[in-house]
């Protein structure tokens, strides 16, 4: 196997003692999986490792070790074994899961439907999905019921995502029921990856049944959808991202995208495009709740920029440079996608130490925003680190919430407008807090996850 050299020195650098699977078992019940990785980071350094029978699984946190797998060795890493389960049980062959050339030819013909002047044409919809949620907010005020803020956000992002995918082809109760079958199927992915020992996926579990029925009615239902779309008239078909797919060609080749991997990519944006900002925004109003002193700032912002008896516009969002560094924040101190596996495929040295081929690897950002060489206390949550004077001189790996290098998110531009309008209007009208005594558990799966919910109050902003 070759090698791929972080830096020149020939010294081997010797790590800690990995804990046994025993205390690794026990540890990860005790304290979740994610305060146990933390733990590992500060007990071992910035390449912490476990050792899980025959498998060695390696977190990359230090942000030269980022950008090695990211940009500067990505030839030497990929998406194979760490992915199968999510690309086999739920994302297929689509741009997220994808490898090799298919991955590139998937992204010369999806990039340019993300692009940031181009999503913009879903800011109506954005706009629309935000003031329907302000007026259920405001019965929910009205009656002193305190809502799921998660919930709330996944119903929002969700409707938002699905809108813009299949325009107005699917009616809003099939829209509610689509997304809970999402979700049952990004839930069992998550907690069938967190099992050390996996049955079979014909057992007769009860979680299995409920997996498959709810894969069923999603891949007929966009199955259905983009029939329909088929058999009409291309000159009848609306510009969603659908039909954007649908009608994709590529430059070098001519061909356009199978029906199977329309469906793939359908699968992948909602899966993408919906839970991450989702998250985004439930920890967003959970901070506000957290620091007072932020909220008076942005609410003094959005008081300022946005009439109150006006809905924010493009032009509004341009005068909200505060608000976007909250949602940066956020993104810091919670990143929706707090681990990213990669599997490298020759040997790598990383800072004196040998990750061989075949290691299972994590990308471990939420670890990366909390690095204290690069972060002045970093568990303290600041907007202001955000101002333009203190981003230039960062490392360009401390922060990157949307990944990195080629394979960075294209669907980033989509999430900060999603999340700079939702912010915008339903924070310009209402305040929220938790409910008293309540302290949300952070765990981690897939993504970023509050075990016990974030039961919150709303409440009209005078």
């Amino acid at each position: 196997m070759g090698a791929t050299h972080l830096t020149s020195s020939a010294t081997r650098v010797t790590q800690p003692r990995s804990p046994s699977l025993i205390q690794i078992a026990w540890q990860v019940r005790a304290k979740g999986a994610l305060q146990f990785f933390m733990d590992q980071w500060r007990a071992q350094g910035d390449l912490p490792h476990l050792r899980m029978g025959r498998q060695k699984l390696v977190f990359i946190i230090h942000p030269d070790h980022v950008r090695h797998v990211l940009v500067t060795g990505r030839q030497g890493f990929d998406k194979l074994q760490t992915w199968e389960s999510s690309r086999r049980l739920l994302l297929g062959d689509g741009l997220i899961a994808s490898t090799g050339e298919l991955w590139k030819r998937q992204r010369r013909l999806i990039s340019t439907f993300f692009a940031p002047r181009s999503i913009e044409q879903y800011y109506p919809v954005m706009l629309e999905e935000a003031e329907a949620t302000a007026q259920r907010w405001a019965s929910f005020a009205a009656s002193g019921r305190p809502i799921d803020m998660l919930d709330e956000m996944m119903r929002v992002t969700a409707c938002i995502i699905l809108r813009s995918m299949f325009g107005m082809d699917i009616r809003k109760e099939r829209l509610r029921s689509l997304e809970g079958d999402v979700e049952d199927m990004i839930r069992f992915v998550n907690n069938r990856e967190a099992l050390p020992l996996k049955p079979p996926l014909w057992a007769p579990l009860p979680s299995h049944r409920r997996y498959r029925a709810a894969r069923a009615r999603v891949h007929a239902l966009i199955r259905e959808v983009i029939a329909r779309r088929r058999a009409e008239p291309e000159a009848s078909w609306p510009n969603d991202l659908l039909s954007k797919l649908m009608l994709a060609r590529d430059e070098e080749t001519g061909e356009t995208m199978t029906d199977m991997l329309v469906h793939d990519e359908s699968l992948g944006i909602f899966v993408a495009g919906h839970e991450t900002t989702a998250r985004t925004m439930s920890f967003l109003w959970y901070v506000l709740h957290e620091n007072p002193d932020v909220a008076d700032r942005l609410h003094a912002e959005l008081d300022a920029a946005v009439p109150r008896d006006q809905a924010p516009t493009l032009e509004h969002l341009k005068r909200l440079p505060y608000t976007m560094q909250v949602i940066k924040e956020v993104l810091r101190l919670y990143p929706p996608s707090p681990a990213q596996p990669r599997d490298p495929t020759i040997d790598h040295d990383l800072g004196g130490v040998l990750v061989p081929a075949g290691t299972y690897l994590l990308v471990f950002p939420y670890a990366t925003h909390r690095h204290p060489d690069f972060w002045d206390e970093p568990e303290r949550f600041d907007p202001d680190r955000f101002l333009p004077g203190r981003e230039e001189g960062r490392h360009p790996f401390a922060y990157y919430p949307f990944g990195g290098g080629q394979r960075v998110c294209i669907g980033n531009s989509f999430a900060n407008l999603e999340a700079h309008i939702l912010t915008a209007l339903l924070a310009r009208r209402f305040n929220a807090h938790l409910v008293a005594g309540h302290r949300p558990q952070i765990e981690m799966g897939g993504t970023l996850m509050v075990r016990n919910g974030l039961p919150m109050r709303v409440t009209p902003r005078t």
